[in-house]
């Protein structure tokens, strides 16, 4: 009987070629996107879930009270990890780390090799918390020593040649310090968030910059390995006043998160929150399946639209005794049989689309034919088969054959609605998505256009390394010198998100109750004028007023936050340190705009730190040529250092990253979807150009123009749109208006947005109506009539 539901099947597909076609156009393209939704949705929901004993891993983040409000750090004090392991019984390990996004790129030196490589300081525990391969060396002990390094295999060959016997072999750290081999780890897994060359011991880090291990100071992140038998909420109430307990400070509290949950709840840069993943992993999981039920609502529209070319072979099968259910078995089988077919040719478009795909998201996925995509393609095949062809089987089966035999063919209410519905239902969908669009797209280009208080264009910046620390404005003023550089300082802020955070900043009149975080830069001469920064009151440091230290330019956030009315020539302290306000700087973003701009200070930069970035702000013509001399000058000045730059519009604009990719990603399957409604629509508007054959013949024979015909015809489906447009629009709003909620600073949802969709969905229904429109209009009433 299979064998015969097949037989008719293929037949029936052969046989009307222009309802296969359009089937297997919307079907596939349904069903492509949806396969590469899924493979985006299935790499992010993998990431940090590389490590083994991932349910028992946790960052221990900071919630903290500021003016009224709470927010979460990724930062604590390096003090925490200790403390957690000899306080807290079901903590099995603990270790504090300064990531390697705080750095630029180390130079290391084996011989007469010198290599740039990503680095990170970590505590003793690290490798027995995450569990990276270790080739060589043993993971509880590879940290122990101050001077121990533990590299990844293919540093090992670039510095050794090989990555075999390497333990114990000397490597030079900037030049400066040796440190020995102790362990080599395979390279980082592609799906982890922690990505390193080589790390260093967090001991070390702590000898050279002892407020990595104060209490009043943050910054570095704190991992936890929790016991077997330990609950993650217990351990949440033990940990909760451990601040408290061991600083005094009652503006922050303990909270472990689980750290495979990290990279989708939460994307911090440094401590600020810049946006969550999991939102857009959910959001494009009902894109993907909103296209694919329209792409089933297009197969359910034509068939319907084909029925009365099958009322005979429905009518005869029952006639002979065959029964409903046989009738359903046969319109399902064919249905299974268009799905398994376009989902072949789906995966054939999404294999060539893929490499497209992975340069707009940004990832390197493959489609690889392993069990679970294998079990995820079989499931939607038969989720699509069954949902399409559901509605035609039951559609057709329930003819009365006395009827059809007759020629007769009458939908009631219920079937009526429920076509129109489902057109609504696609259109509503392409509403929503078209709104989203444009809401998107506004928001992207407000924030890359939104000035961020400074000049990011033409910024190239480098660390202050070897002959440089402490030499930074000696270089600075050569640098000057430069043809075609306008300006150059220092100073140790990324300018990109926080770099340097402290509660410990004082004044008179604060209350003592009260914990304000500070953004803290350090700047030297010259600082505010490189980055294009603008003045509210006072001055900027200058060399015309001698030494600087002990000098402070507060920004306009933190004058009202210390509510100082003239505060220039005023004192606040900075822990132990007095500090003189000489100016006010207007406020500028170091955060994203999903954040307010928080209260900061810039302090004069004198002696030497392994922070200090050098920034040159150079001209926008001929950027090579200027590059290349500033190199030959850092060669000369610096020998034995590689010459590693960053542009800072870069580094800002990857703080959108995940906003621009989705507005690329939304337009298109925006698009898509779009198109595949239209099918859905041509199919709709064939149906009704069937039924209503004969009366458009009789209305042609008594005089009906085509044009008459044409908006007869036409009116029916503007009205389905419209009332898609009435019911979409709200919805739209509201979702977009709680999108926009997570940006401090956004654009408003105006009227034009809307007139937009409107008129682009009016035309681009109009497009699709009028060819079958005119098509019936013109057709011979002579061919429609003759039966009568």
């Amino acid at each position: 009987m299979i064998k015969n539901y097949l037989k008719i099947a293929f037949r029936n597909l052969k046989k009307d070629k222009q309802f296969t076609l359009l089937n297997v156009l919307g079907l596939s393209a349904g069903l492509a996107c949806t396969l590469m939704i899924y493979l985006w949705v299935h790499d992010e929901l993998s990431y940090d879930k590389v490590f083994e004993d991932d349910s028992r891993i946790y960052q221990v983040m900071e919630h903290r009270k500021t003016g009224g409000t709470i927010t979460l750090s990724d930062e604590s004090s390096g003090l925490m990890g200790d403390v957690l392991k000899v306080q807290v019984p079901d903590i099995e390990y603990a270790a504090a780390v300064a990531p390697a996004d705080w750095w630029q790129k180390f130079t290391l030196s084996a011989g007469n090799r010198n290599f740039k490589a990503t680095g990170q300081y970590a505590g003793k525990d690290y490798f027995n918390i995450f569990s990276f391969k270790l080739i060589d060396g043993e993971k509880g002990r590879v940290l122990n020593d101050k001077n121990s390094i533990v590299i990844s295999d293919e540093l090992a060959r670039k510095l050794f040649g090989t990555a075999n016997h390497v333990i114990g072999k000397d490597i030079r750290f900037q030049h400066d310090k040796d440190f020995f081999v102790s362990g080599v780890f395979e390279k980082t897994p592609s799906h982890s968030s922690q990505q390193f060359d080589f790390v260093l011991s967090f001991e070390y880090l702590a000898d050279v910059q002892g407020w990595v291990k104060t209490w009043g100071n943050t910054g570095p992140h704190t991992f936890v390995k929790l016991k077997k038998e330990a609950d993650a909420d217990l351990v949440n109430k033990k940990i909760a006043n451990i601040i408290r307990a061991n600083s005094g400070d009652t503006t922050r509290s303990a909270y472990a998160m689980r750290f495979s949950d990290n990279y989708l709840k939460n994307t911090f840069n440094h401590g600020s929150r810049v946006g969550g993943r999991l939102e857009y992993v959910k959001l494009f999981s009902l894109i993907a399946i909103f296209i694919l039920l329209i792409a089933c609502i297009n197969f359910m529209n034509l068939s319907t639209a084909k029925a009365s070319g099958r009322m005979k072979e429905v009518g005869i099968k029952k006639v002979v005794g065959a029964a409903r259910s046989q009738l359903v078995l046969q319109f399902l089988t064919e249905s299974l049989l268009m799905a398994t077919t376009t989902m072949l040719f789906a995966i054939a478009i999404a294999w060539l689309l893929l490499p497209q795909f992975n340069q707009l998201t940004g990832k390197d996925i493959e489609l690889t034919f392993d069990a679970p995509l294998i079990l995820t393609l079989a499931g939607i095949t038969l989720f699509t088969g069954l949902v399409s062809g559901s509605y035609p089987a039951l559609y057709l089966s329930k003819f009365n054959p006395l009827a059809i035999l007759k020629g007769r063919l009458d939908s009631s209410f219920g079937e009526l609605v429920a076509r129109k519905g489902l057109v609504v239902f696609q259109f509503g969908l392409s509403v929503i998505l078209i709104v989203s669009v444009l809401v998107v797209y506004k928001q992207v280009q407000f924030i890359q256009s939104t000035m961020p208080g400074y000049n990011k264009d033409n910024v190239i910046w480098f660390n202050s390394e070897g002959k440089l620390a402490g030499n930074e404005e000696t270089f600075a003023a050569e640098l000057r010198k430069v043809p075609g550089v306008i300006n150059a300082s220092f100073t140790q802020h990324n300018m990109v998100g926080r770099t340097f955070g402290t509660n410990n900043i004082s004044w008179d009149g604060k209350n003592s109750r009260e914990s304000v975080y500070f953004e803290g830069f350090f700047g030297g001469f010259n600082f505010i004028e490189t980055m294009g920064m603008r003045m509210a009151a006072g001055r900027s440091f200058s060399s015309d007023f001698g030494a600087e230290g002990g000098k402070a330019i507060l920004n306009e956030t933190a004058v009202k936050v210390m509510h100082l009315k003239n505060p220039v020539g005023k004192n606040v302290n900075f822990g132990d340190n007095k500090l003189q306000i000489i100016g006010v700087v207007k406020d500028f973003h170091f955060e994203s705009l999903h954040e307010t701009v928080k209260p900061s200070f810039i302090v004069f930069a004198n002696g030497t730190s392994p922070y200090y970035k050098m920034m040159i702000k150079i001209k926008g013509e001929h950027q090579k040529e200027i590059i290349s001399q500033i190199q030959h000058l850092y060669e000369a000045y610096n020998p034995g250092f590689p010459f590693a730059y960053n542009f800072l519009d870069q580094a800002y604009q990857k703080q959108y990253e995940t906003e621009v990719r989705v507005a690329v990603l939304a337009k298109y399957f925006s698009a898509l979807a779009i198109l595949i409604s239209c099918l859905g629509l041509f199919g709709l508007v064939a149906f009704t150009a069937q039924k209503r054959r004969k009366e458009i013949g009789i209305r042609k024979v008594i005089g009906a123009s085509v044009n008459n015909i044409t908006i007869m015809l036409t009116k029916d489906f503007l009205k389905l749109v419209l009332i898609a447009i009435l019911i979409a629009f709200p919805i739209a709003w509201l979702i977009m208006n709680q999108w926009l909620q997570g940006f401090a600073y956004r654009i408003s949802i105006g009227p034009a947005v809307f007139l937009i969709t409107c008129s682009s969905i009016v035309l681009i229904t109009l497009a699709t109506v009028s060819f079958q429109a005119i098509k019936a209009a013109t057709a011979n009433p002579v061919k429609s009539l003759r039966s009568e």
